[in-house]
């Protein structure tokens, strides 16, 4: 059986008056996860043409492993952080790898 990577995209907008501490809460946010087993990458990005869209990029070794991830209590304590200080929920996308280079 091979297993793939489970690459994820999740897309927040922050509220303007939020945006400092949103950043500053998904670094943060990325750090820890980083550290977490099975996560080869978290990075966190601005969009250019509207910076209080953020979002993360996020490669975990496996499906079981990303499961993990958000089962884990550092993700519900992460989401409670950003309550009230982004637009609605954050768009979680959970991509299927279709054409990948190799590395």
């Amino acid at each position: 059986m091979n297993i793939r990577p489970v690459h994820v995209i999740t897309l927040a907008e922050a509220l303007p008056k939020h945006i400092e501490e949103v950043r500053q809460i998904l670094q943060d946010m990325a750090a820890l996860h980083r550290q977490e087993e099975g996560c080869l990458r978290f990075d966190v990005y601005a969009d250019r043409k509207a910076p209080t869209r953020l979002n993360t990029i996020e490669v975990w070794v496996s499906r079981d492993a990303h499961q993990r991830h958000l089962d884990s209590t550092l993700v519900a304590k992460s989401i409670m952080l950003l309550f009230g200080k982004v637009r609605g929920m954050p768009e979680v996308r959970v991509l299927d790898a279709i054409s990948e280079m190799e590395e």
